[in-house]
């Protein structure tokens, strides 16, 4: 019976030696009286240094807050075990999440209590966690941003459609004049436009959330390029009444030089979409685009406004999908927003990058690279 109990110890001896947390014993004093190797590793402590130390004093040099020492009296008085986190800050900075379960040591007839302190690290639990957290958070969040996407795109495409039906209509009367006839006919071809471009955009968002979206690139003029984006512009102005915002071309590349590799109806795109928000969020003043070399092998596109701004803490969300469409269908500038996240997504298949400067109230700047490559 003695040798099988002797042969006991000595198995939980190996077994609390093995494990990796941290086995620690005290007393009522709150004195260590037992330590295991995963223990001494962690202070870098050899033994007889940690025999008999004060607890207390030892995990706050470790750069843990020091325990409650309500709760130890209670469980000294109760025996009922308690689990408790905290946070475990080195010398390097280095922040770890423990868990620390108090148990009383089970032997009620020993001369002196004692109290067991197992204490576990459990960081990258809690990272998982909060990972779990975060992805729960920004699922939400999407689903809620896409049901507010659902309901506007409703509007949007029920919009041009009514006016292109109704326009349709009514120039069959036989009552309606000429001119008006000719009034309803470019209602009729502006609808349809919107309705075409909210339809690519939808395509276009499908196509690069499944990655099946494909630059191809070819040989085009690019003074050309720029010079049929500032005639939409200024048709884009008349359409809207603006008529009385100015729009300044800048080019620097040479017509013979100006034969660059890349995909032009991409390219027309993007300046589309920010030349179209430019002209849209602009009530006053002047709008300036255009390209200019940023070095041999890279082309600065740029197009600047002195619209209404948006604010700093916005600026990170414009070229996300659907984080426009806060409160959309109160505002005058409706849209569905999709072209800037779109245009993010197209610059950057483009091999490029895109960015913006903007001051509320002063105007905006739109910028993006693609690479140079003469055809």
């Amino acid at each position: 019976m003695q040798k099988k109990s002797k042969q006991t110890i000595e198995e939980l001896e190996y077994i609390i030696s093995n494990i990796p947390d941290l086995v620690i014993r005290i007393n009522l004093k709150g004195q260590i009286t037992f330590i295991n190797a995963a223990s001494i590793l962690f202070f870098n402590k050899t033994p007889d240094l940690l025999i008999g130390k004060d607890l207390e004093g030892l995990i706050t040099d470790e750069g843990m807050a020091p325990l409650d020492q309500s709760l130890i009296q209670r469980i000294f008085e109760t025996r009922q075990a308690e689990i408790i986190e905290g946070e475990l800050h080195s010398p390097s900075g280095v922040c770890r999440n423990i868990e620390i379960r108090i148990l009383p040591e089970p032997n009620r007839f020993s001369d002196e209590r004692h109290l067991v302190l197992l204490i576990r690290d459990i960081t990258l639990r809690k990272e998982a966690e909060r990972k779990i957290i975060q992805a729960k958070r920004k699922a939400e969040e999407s689903d809620l941003l896409k049901s507010a996407f659902l309901a506007n795109m409703s509007h949007e495409i029920r919009t041009p459609l009514n006016a292109i039906v109704g326009f349709s209509q009514i120039i069959l009367d036989d009552d309606i004049t000429r001119e008006e006839q000719e009034r309803f006919y470019e209602y009729i071809n502006q609808n349809s436009n919107q309705l075409i471009s909210l339809v690519n955009d939808i395509i276009d968002l499908s196509k690069l959330e499944s990655n099946h979206l494909v630059i191809r690139d070819s040989a085009a003029n690019l003074n050309q390029i720029v010079e049929e984006m500032k005639v939409m512009a200024e048709n884009e102005k008349k359409t809207r009444e603006k008529d009385h915002i100015l729009i300044f071309l800048e080019k620097e590349v040479p017509d013979e030089e100006g034969f660059i590799m890349v995909d032009h109806y991409r390219l027309k795109q993007i300046l589309t979409n920010l030349l179209a928000n430019a002209i849209k969020f602009t009530p006053k003043g002047y709008i300036q685009f255009g390209y200019r070399l940023k070095d041999n092998n890279t082309l600065l596109f740029f197009v600047r406004d002195t619209g209404i701004g948006i604010p700093k803490n916005k600026q990170g969300e414009v070229f996300q999908y659907f984080h426009q469409l806060e409160n959309t269908l109160n505002r005058a500038n409706t849209g569905t927003g999709l072209g800037l996240a779109i245009c993010k997504k197209l610059v950057e298949l483009m091999k490029g990058t895109i960015w913006l400067q903007s001051e509320p109230g002063k105007g905006t700047s739109f910028f993006f690279t693609i690479p140079y490559r003469k055809a």
